[in-house]
């Protein structure tokens, strides 16, 4: 292809008359249309080429504009999803506690129930053991009054002599009457002890 330094340098031979050579400056033209042709061309190709570039470009800065909007949705989106993470995990903890501190406060009060009921049944077994005692002492006074009204056994005499108006052999001698002193009447059977339930005589 010919340059414009070419052209600067190209030199025509001169005819008699003093003229250019035509022959010369002809072909030297067409080969200036010839490059002049294919610089067109190149030039035509590469706006083409240009072309598709900036077209490129401006899908390029379309969709980086879309991904920056997309980039900043994502990130209010995630701040979003984590504000509302934060105040649901808050949510729960503040209800679990307080299911916690009824759970404690009923647990607590059950507590303090049993140990009311666990004293009382304390004071119905003390009572219980009172009362058992009593009659025990009572039985035991029984026992020696009923004791103290038994003769005691003496030894057997010896055998007397045959008087002369001795019984017939048949005749069952009296029995000697022995006074037992009467039994008191034993205390009304208490009933099954419950230690669930207060003691009451």
């Amino acid at each position: 292809m010919i340059t414009a330094q070419d052209i600067r340098e190209k030199s025509f031979e001169k005819n008699r008359k003093g003229g250019y050579d035509m022959e010369s400056v002809d072909i030297f033209l067409e080969d200036i249309a010839d490059s002049i042709t294919a610089y067109q061309k190149e030039n035509s190709v590469l706006k083409s080429k240009m072309k598709v570039l900036v077209d490129k470009i401006e899908d390029y800065r379309a969709n980086e504009e879309a991904l920056n909007m997309a980039v900043l949705s994502a990130q209010k989106l995630a701040v979003q999803i984590e504000a509302e993470a934060r105040t649901r995990a808050t949510s729960i903890v503040e209800e679990a506690e307080a299911k916690a501190a009824t759970v404690i406060g009923g647990i607590a009060g059950q507590r303090e129930i049993e140990e009311k009921k666990l004293e009382e049944a304390k004071v119905s077994v003390d009572k219980f053991f009172d009362s058992i005692r009593k009659i025990c002492t009572a039985q035991l006074r029984n026992l020696d009054s009923i004791s103290a009204g038994i003769p005691k056994p003496t030894a057997p005499a010896a055998p007397a002599a045959p008087a002369a108006e001795e019984k017939e052999e048949d005749e069952p001698a009296e029995e000697e009457e022995i006074k037992i002193a009467p039994v008191q009447k034993a205390p009304a059977k208490q009933k099954d002890f419950d230690s669930t339930q207060p003691f009451t005589l």
